[in-house]
């Protein structure tokens, strides 16, 4: 079985960043991108604490469904298992460099929210009890402030790992 995409990724030397992760063909003429919201460096960084995580999610979501240029075309926001980061889907062929003032508001967004988190409630959420807006806004802040204000070529183009039997990258 071939490995996919997100295994390639040297993940010993991934930044903290905004990445384009792939994008997929959908039907005869379609194109999905996948973005990668990297919150934390794995295995340096902390990891995400799993309400403030469900927060982000939901304050995200919300604010790219109805406040972003965007919001026609998302498909999903959504936390990575390894509570690192967040997956971004949107439909068309789109770029870091297209995005990222978009990621930049909705982090802004959320590190001075202030109110109900929306869809929080028993009859919309599987897990309504399980947020926490202090350490989501906390953590957007800090994210927005020291990674989204300062995107380069560190911290946009994934790590690949070499493959060993040639050395070469993969």
């Amino acid at each position: 079985m071939e490995k996919i995409e997100s295994f390639q990724i040297d993940h010993l030397k991934l930044e903290r960043g905004l990445y384009m992760h792939r994008k997929d063909s959908v039907g005869s003429d379609g194109v999905v991108t996948t973005f990668d919201i990297r919150i934390c460096k794995p295995y340096l960084d902390f990891v995400m604490d799993g309400a403030a995580m469900h927060t982000i999610e939901h304050l995200g979501a919300s604010f790219l469904r109805s406040k972003s240029f965007y919001s026609d075309r998302i498909i999903y926001f959504g936390p990575m298992g390894c509570k690192t980061g967040f997956y971004l889907v949107i439909s068309g062929d789109l770029g870091v460099e297209e995005i990222s003032g978009t990621v930049r508001e909705m982090f802004a967004w959320i590190s001075v929210y202030e109110g109900l988190v929306p869809g929080a409630t028993t009859e919309e959420c599987g897990n309504a009890e399980y947020h926490d807006i202090n350490e989501a806004r906390r953590i957007a802040h800090q994210y927005y402030n020291e990674v989204l204000l300062h995107l380069d070529g560190t911290n946009t183009v994934y790590p690949l790992k070499c493959n060993k039997k040639n050395n070469t990258k993969t």
